[in-house]
C-alpha cells in the first residue's frame, strides 16, 4: 500500500517545483485556497497512483482539499479508524479524568452495524463496565451476543432500542455509527459525556449540558515507529494509523497498539479542547 505524507511549505521560492514528491513526501508550493491548484494537486496524485494520504495539520484544515481527495476516492488516513481500537482507552482516559471508578461508571454504545469489531468492543466493555446497555436497532442480531457475555461472565447487559429511556442513565455514551438525525431522536443524559467515532456530532437538545467529544491526540512512547516523516508538522494519530492500517483482528491491533505503547494525550469537543473534567 503506497501511502504519501503532504503538507504544504510555508515559504517557497521562485525556483521550487509547485508539487514536489519525493520517496513517500508530497511538498506543496502553492496557493491551495484556489480551487485550480487543489485540481493540480489532484492530478499529480492520480498520474502517480497515489491512493493513500496522510494531510499535515494545516491542511486538515482545508475542507476543499479534503473533499475533492474524497471525490477521487482517495483515502486519508484522519485517525478514524484508530479510533474505534482505541475507544476502551478513551473510556479508560474519561473514567480517569472524572476520577470515577469503572464499577461505578454507567455506559452505553450505540451501534448500528454489527460488526466483529463492534461485538468485540461490547464484550470487552462488558467485562470492565458493571452497568452496560447496548443501544441498537439490530436487537436479534445480539441476543447471541447478550447470552454469551451472560453464560462466560456472568454479566447482564442490556440490549435496547427505547428512545425515550435507554440513553438517558449512562455517563459514558460510546457513539460507534449513529448519524446526528438518529442521535436527536433519543433523550440522552443532561451531563453524559458522550465520544463520537464516526465524526462530528452535535446534540440538538437544549437541556444537554454534557460533553460531546469529536476528535483525540494521541502519544506515542515509540516514535521511531513514524520516523519517515516531520511528526510534528502531522497529527500523531493520523500518521500511527497510517502504519498500522489492515485488515486483521481486533486483539492483534489492540496488541500493536499497547507494543507501541500509545496514550491518550487530548480530546476535543464541539466547544473546543477538553482537558480535564469537572
Amino acid at each position: 500500500m503506497k501511502i504519501l505524507y503532504i503538507e504544504k511549505m510555508d515559504k517557497p521560492n521562485s525556483f521550487s517545483k509547485k508539487i514536489k514528491i519525493e520517496h513517500d513526501n508530497c511538498h506543496i508550493s502553492m496557493n491551495l485556497a484556489k480551487e485550480k491548484n487543489i485540481s493540480k494537486v489532484i492530478n499529480k496524485l492520480i498520474k502517480k497512483e497515489i491512493t493513500n494520504v496522510v494531510l499535515s495539520k494545516e491542511l486538515c484544515e482545508n475542507k476543499d482539499l479534503i473533499n475533492a481527495l474524497n471525490a477521487k476516492n482517495i483515502n486519508i488516513f484522519d485517525g478514524r479508524w484508530l479510533e474505534k481500537y482505541l475507544s476502551l482507552s478513551i473510556v479508560d482516559y474519561i473514567v480517569a479524568q472524572k476520577g470515577g471508578k469503572k464499577e461505578e461508571t454507567e455506559i452505553a454504545l450505540t451501534v448500528n452495524q454489527i460488526t466483529d469489531l463492534s461485538i468485540e468492543i461490547i464484550k470487552k466493555l462488558a467485562q470492565q463496565f458493571k452497568k452496560l446497555t447496548v443501544v441498537t436497532n439490530h436487537i436479534e442480531k445480539l441476543r447471541k451476543i447478550e447470552q454469551e457475555i451472560y453464560d462466560k461472565e456472568g454479566i447482564l447487559i442490556v440490549v435496547s432500542n427505547n428512545q425515550k429511556k435507554s440513553l438517558l442513565k449512562p455517563q459514558i455514551i460510546l457513539n460507534m455509527d449513529f448519524n446526528k438525525e438518529v442521535m436527536n431522536k433519543f433523550r440522552i443524559n443532561e451531563n453524559a459525556i458522550i465520544v463520537n467515532l464516526e465524526g462530528d456530532m452535535k446534540i440538538d437538545e437544549k437541556r444537554f449540558n454534557g460533553l460531546n467529544v469529536n476528535d483525540y491526540e494521541i502519544e506515542i512512547g515509540r516514535e521511531e515507529i513514524i520516523w519517515r516523516t516531520n511528526m510534528k508538522n502531522f497529527r500523531t494519530k493520523d500518521l500511527l494509523e497510517s502504519v498500522l492500517y489492515m485488515k486483521d483482528t481486533f486483539g492483534n491491533i489492540c496488541s500493536k497498539i499497547r507494543k507501541n505503547k500509545v496514550s491518550i494525550k487530548e480530546l476535543y469537543g464541539v466547544n473546543g479542547k477538553i482537558e480535564r473534567f469537572s
